[in-house]
């Protein structure tokens, strides 16, 4: 199921109840922390007693958290090292460890009775070292001291690094990155962090574990929403049993040219083969024959629809002026793909336009971003520039445009006006092909034309919140992922959706 991600101040704010009451939190997340320890020493070695297990312990809780699981694991029996690096650590914790028989290593600015080949012998022939130096209070950047030592000791590391909540200087900037920690495994508490799922920290938190340790978190103050395949398996909309081909969602497709016909036709049967109930092709009557040759229930004619999906391919203007006096008095969801994008401005100047009142939906890669805030930022955006941060430029161009950003690419990010992110599981390699955008598109529309339908004729009309609007492109990713599987051109994409929507459904 869904996984959310919060800003670390809320999650501290929920903490913070728990311990006026006196709720052992620390060492909730101690044990568990311990016991993920025990599995990493027995899965590398086939034991604890007699393995090296040294911490890196800073000033704050998370230290603490480290130290506690340490002496767990002393009692163990392994052999326990604790390096301070701050001229003060958790009193409480240190205490602990050194009761369970641990070593203690001060190595801060201010210590002159310890080498650095002293405390680098130690972490090099660790077989387990706990990152315990910052955590979500810390500030980006570590003193010169451990950013020297970490730097000396990664080409000779051979233990597993585990960090404790965050890694410490979680910067995903790759400028000095050979001076920050790359752990194997982040073990966080209460609930996941925000700056854990950014796609750009990968590299430094490792594979991530979320130990509950009872703040009942309420999503609705979540940023972010992780997806996977099991969240398409649960949320596919399947069909009604009492439903009917209206109900299903009628899906209006505008894509192709004579220039271009082929976009029309990829767009076109994914939408069909993505379970619409009816697709309408409002495009190039000359598109519209092969459209039909292929898929004779497509009806080319214009008609009430659900969702509308424009732009792939480059359609001619006339073909999108019909579409757009069709639906000048509805407030029918719109996905807007390639040239498609042209048509997007600031959010205030779309405010007396026929794309206002309406879900909106645009679909860029990273150029196409780079264009669109360019024109509307007055500046240089280079697809560099929304490379090194995609989460902030899909964010920013949400916020600007008043639209759903689907920025495509390894790691899609789509973002809602309001900051919220979903974050879909990336897809495989062979999507990154000619025209498989197309097909990403004409996904989105039967999705959107599907919730847009089950919410008018289910009990509550409300319109859809944004944030579902954005969960819904992420179905559609993970849908589109799962066709590349099963395929390497953007045609057999489109084709292996049928398989891929039967298993699904069935």
């Amino acid at each position: 199921m869904s996984v959310f991600a919060y800003p670390s101040e809320v999650i501290r704010d929920a903490e913070v109840p728990l311990l006026d009451a006196g709720v052992p939190l620390m060492a909730r997340a101690a044990r568990a922390l311990a016991n993920i320890g025990l599995e990493t020493l027995r899965a590398d070695h086939g034991r604890v007693t007699g393995t090296r297990v040294s911490v890196l312990a800073g000033p704050g809780n998370n230290a603490g958290d480290a130290l506690f699981a340490a002496a767990a694991l002393a009692r163990r029996g392994a052999a326990i090292t604790v390096i301070t690096l701050f001229d003060r650590t958790h009193t409480e914790g240190v205490a602990a460890a050194r009761s369970a028989g641990a070593q203690v290593i001060a190595f801060t600015p201010t210590e002159d009775g310890t080498s650095r080949a002293d405390v680098l012998h130690e972490l090099t022939r660790a077989d387990l070292v706990l990152d315990g130096i910052l955590g979500t209070g810390g500030r980006r950047g570590l003193p010169d001291h451990i950013t020297a030592l970490i730097a000396d000791w990664a080409p000779h590391r051979t233990g597993r690094l585990i960090a404790v909540d965050v890694p410490s200087d979680l910067d995903p900037d790759p400028d000095g990155a050979d001076q920050r920690l790359h752990a194997d495994r982040t073990v966080t508490f209460g609930g996941l962090k925000s700056e854990l799922v950014d796609p750009r920290v990968t590299a430094f938190t490792g594979s991530i574990d979320v130990i509950d340790i009872g703040l009942d978190l309420d999503p609705e103050l979540a940023d972010s929403e992780l997806l996977d395949s099991a969240d398409l398996a649960a949320d596919f909309p399947r069909p009604e049993p009492t439903g009917h081909k209206y109900s299903r969602g009628i899906t209006g497709v505008l894509a192709g040219s004579e220039d271009y016909p082929g976009a029309g036709v990829l767009t076109t049967t994914s939408a069909v083969n993505a379970g619409a109930g009816m697709v309408r092709y409002l495009g190039s009557p000359l598109v519209a024959e092969f459209v039909v040759g292929l898929h004779p229930e497509v009806v080319s004619a214009s008609g009430r629809v659900d969702a509308v999906v424009l732009g792939p391919g480059d359609p001619e203007a006339d073909h999108i002026q019909a579409v757009v006096d069709g639906l000048s008095d509805t407030n029918t969801p719109v996905v807007i793909d390639a040239g498609g994008l042209d048509m997007v401005g600031r959010a205030e100047a779309m405010a007396g336009t026929w794309l206002a009142h309406r879900p909106l939906i645009i679909t860029p890669h990273a150029g196409e971003l780079a264009r669109l805030l360019s024109r509307l930022l007055g500046e240089i955006i280079t697809a560099g520039r929304i490379g090194q941060d995609p989460a902030g430029w899909a964010r920013q161009a949400a916020e600007l445009t008043g639209t759903i950003v689907l920025l495509k690419g390894h790691h899609t990010v789509i973002a809602a006006p309001d900051g919220f992110v979903v974050l879909p599981e990336p897809g495989p390699a062979s999507l990154a092909t000619a025209g498989a955008g197309d097909v990403l598109a004409g996904i989105l529309g039967t999705l959107c034309a599907i919730a847009s339908a089950r919410s008018r004729y289910g009990a509550d009309e409300a319109p859809l919140p944004q944030r579902q609007w954005a969960h819904q492109a992420g179905l559609a990713v993970l849908l589109h992922n799962e066709a590349g599987r099963r395929a390497i051109t953007a045609a057999g994409f489109a084709d292996a959706l049928a398989e891929v929507v039967d298993e699904l459904i069935r």
